[in-house]
């Protein structure tokens, strides 16, 4: 009889540790945007919403236009300049969640990477065989597309490549 944890992979970030969220490298991409490290943190974080500075430190450390990152985040440019307008300013929890899908996706590529922030921004951009000849970064605009992406990050790490 097939069990449930092998019916539903449920994506975890490679190399995770119970307090961090990335042991590594990766774990510069979560304090390069003035967000928690630690799995509770970046939880309550994520409830409370991001700030949106987050959106333009993202789009900075990752090399990509902050249009590139609204549009994989489906976060309306209009949406994003009301959000800065707003007296918190900040991002609702399900953009901040969508926006967090790509952190966590950068993190983990900085850490295949071994710390090289701009190759891994470089791999994220360049199509892949195993997405079916996309970018890795254009599959995060889905939960489905991310986990196939961290996926792949794991293979990789582990040497098996398709």
């Amino acid at each position: 009889m097939t069990s449930h944890a092998s019916l539903f992979r449920i994506p975890v970030l490679s190399g995770v540790a119970d307090a961090a969220v990335a042991p590594g490298a990766g774990a510069m991409v979560f304090l390069q945007l003035g967000l928690p490290t630690d799995r509770a943190g970046l939880v309550a974080e994520s409830r409370r919403g991001f700030p949106v500075a987050v959106i333009e430190r993202l789009a900075e450390v990752l090399g990509r236009p902050q249009q590139t990152l609204l549009r994989i985040a489906k976060i309306a440019p209009s949406t994003l300049t009301r959000r800065r307008r707003s007296p918190d300013g900040r991002l609702s929890p399900e953009e901040s969640d969508r926006v967090y899908r790509i952190a966590a996706a950068f993190s983990d590529a900085v850490d295949l990477f071994e710390g090289d922030a701009s190759a891994a921004s470089g791999w994220l951009g360049e199509p892949a065989k195993a997405l079916g000849g996309t970018a890795p970064i254009e599959h995060l605009d889905t939960e489905a597309g991310a986990t196939q992406v961290h996926d792949l990050i794991g293979r990789l790490e582990h040497g098996v490549y398709s």
